[in-house]
């Protein structure tokens, strides 16, 4: 249960990088995701936006795969 515990906590702080982000727009900087976060840029706008990636990923032989690391 502790494991359990650990990595939601992980992932919490893990998926936060846009908070401090200035190239990110305002809206997205709080956005907070499971699986992972995926900004484009705006060229409008001149910022990014950012979308939360699937969580439920499955590979090629359809069992579940972990999400790639943030960049």
């Amino acid at each position: 249960m502790r494991a359990v515990a650990a990595i939601l906590v992980a992932l919490s702080f893990g998926c936060a990088h846009g908070k401090s982000d200035e190239t990110i727009c305002p809206e997205y900087r709080g956005q907070r995701c499971v699986a992972g976060q995926e900004c484009t840029l705006d060229r409008d706008r001149g910022c990014k936006v950012c979308r939360c990636e699937n969580a439920g990923q499955t590979g090629p032989d359809g069992n579940p795969t972990l999400p790639d690391p943030p960049r």
